[in-house]
């Protein structure tokens, strides 16, 4: 019986005797090439300029913004043979002289209605097409430089990167006009 229980105390000893015997596979810590890591990543950016109605009811709907526009287009056409108001390089109406009296402050409050709607239907075009707003000015901005009448103020891009000057329709360049990068209007150039 001594025996026996030897027989089971020799068994695990042999085994592991044999196994220190055995030499173990050599596990590389180093790697011939670099690791490699693949990481996507989306980055969204929105604009926010700080001017969007902070009551949702207080938003117009396109269709009475463009009737709106509509309505007002013979005195902002007015305003625009007049030499007093131009189209800026955001699609807006940019004041470039107020006149004296009660129509300067009238004026002011067209461009800015004007300006308005304007700003409405671009974000209301921009959301749907799931586009950027300055992707939307810049197609405004080109449009309403093509449909310019001669002798209307536009901005068109300046020497500089990012700026602008105003130039009128039709006109050569004119060295004279101020080149602006801001969002004050500079005085015209008779």
């Amino acid at each position: 019986m001594q025996w026996r229980h030897l027989d089971w105390l020799l068994l695990p000893v042999c085994t592991l005797a044999l196994a220190a015997c055995k030499q173990l596979p050599a596990i590389p810590l180093t790697t011939p090439k670099p690791l490699e890591v693949n990481l996507n990543m989306r980055l969204d950016v929105y604009q926010y300029n700080g001017d969007e109605p902070l009551d949702k009811e207080a938003t117009k709907s396109a269709s009475e913004a463009t009737e709106r526009m509509r309505n007002r287009m013979a005195e902002v056409q007015t305003l625009k043979n007049n030499h007093l108001v131009g189209e800026d390089h955001r699609g807006l109406l940019q004041v470039r002289e107020v006149p004296a009296g009660d129509w300067g402050p009238q004026m002011k409050k067209a461009v800015a209605a004007e300006n308005e709607d304007r700003v409405l239907l671009m974000r209301q075009k921009a959301k749907e097409s799931n586009r950027a707003l300055h992707e939307i000015e810049g197609e405004q901005w080109r449009l309403r430089t093509q449909q310019a009448n001669t002798g209307e103020w536009i901005e068109v891009p300046g020497a500089a990167p990012g700026s602008f000057q105003w130039q009128r329709v039709g006109a050569a360049t004119n060295p004279a006009a101020t080149t602006t990068t801001s969002d004050t209007p500079p005085k015209p150039t008779p």
